[in-house]
């Protein structure tokens, strides 16, 4: 087999493949080969658990025509021409290093990668694709897997951090270009202009939200650092804020907070929580005959759960901010394949932005931009903010806010 030019690197764990359709899509794929880093020979039961679990790229790089059978060959064409791996083409490169700690952002370790790998195919770009797991954001950990990446020839970088890993990443990464999709730029004062954030603005979600508050607000959050940042937030644009309360979980004394608290009626509720703990609190709203103004949240709860978890009479009068704009078909047909959202996932879609901007800037690809989103001068991407209701099924649009920076102007849909 001749060896391409496209090599994706899988590091520190498979991704799982779910094909959602039988038809995929029909752009031409770029060649890859995939690398067994394991090192460890696969016999037919091996190869067999490894289609049977859809681990496809373990798969790939695991197949030999000496331990075939005739189901492991045909699924090694099939999937062989899916991701091109026979032909070799001459395109410039692009190189892009993922650097995940894995036990922090669990999931999202997973997800980044098949995101970023999703939009490189969707470009029929030649790309090579490493992973850095990182496994925590301990200083040493983060610093050492820099000194890898340096030395495996990357210069671009996708680092979905958390706040407790960023400040290492601001002074140990001269000579890198890194996206963080997972923060905004507006937490920090001192980032380094070789740093580029992808983070929700959280902020312009509030600001939107604020707009259908009568001015005096409960915040009630859960006992993440997202849920007071955003009941700090709230204080700023709202002109009263009646009482602030953090639940820890479900197993909070939630009696005791319902009963005869008269400031829960006509007042604006902001839910700063999770859709497990949203759904309960809009229904014990309900139950104890509270009649909010409105109740509000932000993008961490525009996600189909909310939906399931909730019934339509205790949600009926939430507002929901999101910020996720229109997605290209064919890049959600490829991430679906890979068992990706980018409807609901903002990280997912901020990865995404973040290798679009990469690649266009640095790697001068003559491409089809699938964003509308900017990233401006201090190098956080701009998005707009889009306010939903929800209907007994889905999410119904509200108002449009083209302008983030400027709420006060309100388009109706």
């Amino acid at each position: 087999m001749k060896i391409s030019h496209v090599l994706i690197y899988i590091s520190f764990i498979s991704l799982p493949l779910f094909a959602v359709s039988d038809k995929f899509s029909q752009i031409p794929l770029p060649q890859g080969i995939f690398l067994d880093i394991g090192g460890q020979t696969c016999n037919n039961k091996c190869l067999d658990r490894l289609l049977k679990d859809k681990e496809i790229f373990s798969f790939l790089s695991k197949y030999n025509d000496e331990n075939s059978t005739k189901y492991t060959q045909e699924n090694y064409l099939i999937y062989g021409q899916m991701f091109n791996v026979f032909f070799d083409i001459d395109l410039k490169t692009v190189k892009i290093a993922i650097l995940v700690p894995q036990k922090t952002i669990k999931s999202h370790a997973v997800t980044s990668v098949n995101a970023a790998t999703s939009y490189l195919l969707r470009q029929s770009n030649n790309f090579e694709l490493e992973v850095f797991n990182s496994g925590d954001e301990s200083r040493e950990a983060l610093i050492e897997k820099l000194v890898q990446i340096r030395k495996s020839g990357y210069s671009h970088v996708i680092a979905p951090v958390t706040q407790n890993g960023v400040q290492t990443l601001f002074e140990n990464s001269d000579g890198l270009y890194v996206f963080i999709p997972t923060l905004h730029k507006s937490l920090f004062d001192d980032a380094p202009n070789n740093i580029f954030f992808g983070g929700i603005d959280y902020n312009a979600q509030i600001a939107a939200l604020s707009n259908f508050s009568n001015g005096y607000a409960i915040a009630i959050s859960d006992d993440t650092q997202l849920g007071l940042v955003l009941n700090k937030m709230i204080e700023d644009h709202d002109k009263v804020l009646i009482e602030e309360t953090v639940f820890a979980s479900a197993k909070d004394d939630l009696k005791k907070y319902f009963t005869n608290n008269k400031n829960l009626n006509s007042s604006s509720v902001y839910l700063n929580t999770r859709p497990v703990m949203t759904s309960l609190l809009a229904s014990q709203l309900r139950i104890y005959k509270y009649s909010p103004f409105a109740l509000l949240s932000t993008q961490a709860n525009y996600q189909p759960a909310l939906l399931v978890l909730s019934q339509y009479e205790d949600r009926k009068n939430l507002y929901l901010a999101n910020s996720i704009g229109k997605i290209d078909g064919e890049l959600n047909s490829i991430n679906s394949f890979f068992g990706n959202n980018l409807e609901y996932e903002y990280v997912n879609y901020a990865v995404s932005i973040g290798i679009e901007y990469l690649n266009e800037r640095f790697f001068a690809q003559k491409m089809e931009r699938l964003f509308e989103e900017n990233v401006g001068e201090s190098g956080q991407v701009l998005y707009n903010t889009k306010i939903y209701k929800t209907s007994r099924y889905g999410f119904l649009p509200q108002v449009v806010i083209p302008n983030v920076q400027n709420t006060a102007n309100i388009n109706e849909n």
